[in-house]
């Protein structure tokens, strides 16, 4: 009895550990650079360009151009999180997960606007879509 409710209990934390740890997003811009955790995914995305200004009313804007690389559609998903200027993400902050089809070859800008004026920086987080 007492190894069954073990590996029940085993059985259930690993369950709960997996639903509540994030997915790699594999790719990601950060500070003008593409930043690779996954290569057989990355290959399929190249940046292209990536932008910020301030808004009239002083909100972070950001603009990354994105190019799939292949000559097939490629689905994903993306997100922006937004960092303070002390480095620490805004966690309130942080953008829903986006669908994002690129086309073969297809040149994409993704742009969002952050709702905080303490917004230094960026990061653009794209995931594939399983």
């Amino acid at each position: 009895m007492n190894m069954t409710y073990m590996a029940i209990v085993v059985a259930t934390l690993t369950m709960v550990a997996g639903c509540v740890m994030p997915r790699t997003s594999g790719v990601w811009v950060e500070k003008g650079r593409l930043n690779i955790e996954d290569p057989a995914f990355a290959a399929n995305i190249e940046l292209v360009k990536d932008a910020r200004e301030r808004t009239p009313e002083g909100f972070l804007h950001a603009q990354v151009t994105l190019q799939n690389s292949n000559r097939e559609d490629f689905d994903c998903q993306y997100c922006f999180e937004w960092i303070a200027e002390n480095g620490m993400i805004q966690r309130h902050q942080v953008s829903p997960w986006k669908p994002l089809v690129l086309h073969g070859r297809e040149i994409k800008e993704l742009d969002s606007v952050s709702v905080l004026h303490g917004s230094a920086d960026f990061r653009l987080k794209i995931r594939r879509v399983d």
